[in-house]
């Protein structure tokens, strides 16, 4: 995975200095995981359910962490509003394990802790990230399809186009700027990892896995004035559902730019919460 970190070194440095925030004073949350010392932030909002609210976990980026997470995904807010947990977890060294299982560990022990301490709603856990945790997300959809209710990758796909794979249909919504210097969108398939084609094509790998051949595309989503288009994918008689949300001209960050008409945070909640997780 050494080029997969050369790629982004350069990149990601670029992306905190723009956007990064000052640390608040929140304290680091500790939860060890076959026998390491891993880290979260933890956010319940007031008034929050004495049991069956919902979960979602936020991965951040290469050389980001959950306070950036936290600072440019604003999913505290929406949960104030909406009252459901939201934890950021930290990779090790910034990084996630996007090939093995040591962070998919992780996740799930998140969602166990999470589950006891707050007595969450086991049919509405939602993972989510950005960049590097896009590709953990979608590490967890292979992975973690028996317990994630639905899925929001953000600006980012697994480098070596491995076929789509998961122990049950999932549903999730990929959202990417089509200005990203990244995660091309027009894809990469010489990149030195694998390489991936059309970000369009990725996520239609996905549908077609799944046999969803029911295909929406929505331009100006979701008014008129907005830059951004909508491509769903379904089936008759199926609850799982795909999203593709292309952000025209966005770069490669999680956008919350209210000129562009769009946010991605509110724009995955409002799919999160039409997927509950089904029965098998």
């Amino acid at each position: 995975m050494k080029c997969v970190h050369l790629l982004f070194a350069a990149s990601a440095c670029m992306v905190v200095t723009a956007f990064a925030v000052e640390k608040p004073p929140d304290q680091l949350e500790k939860l060890t995981v076959d026998g390491k010392e891993r880290t979260m932030l933890v956010y319940a909002p007031k008034g929050l359910p004495k049991a069956d609210a919902p979960l979602v976990i936020s991965l951040h980026g290469f050389r980001q962490d959950a306070f950036f997470q936290r600072g440019q995904t604003h999913w505290n807010e929406c949960a104030d509003k909406n009252k459901f947990v939201v934890v950021y977890p930290n990779g090790i060294d910034t990084w996630w394990d996007v090939g093995g299982m040591r962070d998919v560990k992780f996740i799930e022990a998140v969602i166990e802790e999470m589950s006891k301490r707050y007595k969450i709603d086991r049919k509405r856990i939602y993972v989510t990230g950005f960049s590097l945790g896009a590709m953990m997300t979608y590490q967890c959809m292979e992975h973690l399809s028996a317990k994630v209710a639905a899925f929001g990758p953000v600006s980012g796909v697994r480098f070596d186009n491995r076929p789509p794979k998961s122990e049950r249909p999932v549903s999730f919504l990929h959202v990417h700027g089509t200005g990203d210097n990244v995660f091309w969108w027009k894809g990469d398939l010489n990149h030195p990892a694998g390489g991936y084609p059309f970000i369009p094509e990725y996520v239609g790998k996905w549908a077609k896995h799944q046999g969803l051949d029911l295909k929406t595309e929505k331009a100006h989503y979701p008014r008129k004035d907005s830059h951004a288009s909508l491509t769903t994918w379904e089936k008759r008689g199926s609850k799982v559902e795909i999203g593709l949300l292309a952000l025209e001209g966005k770069g490669h960050w999680h956008s919350e730019d209210p000129a562009h008409s769009t946010s991605t945070t509110h724009e995955l909640w409002e799919f999160f919460k039409r997927h509950p997780l089904q029965s098998r």
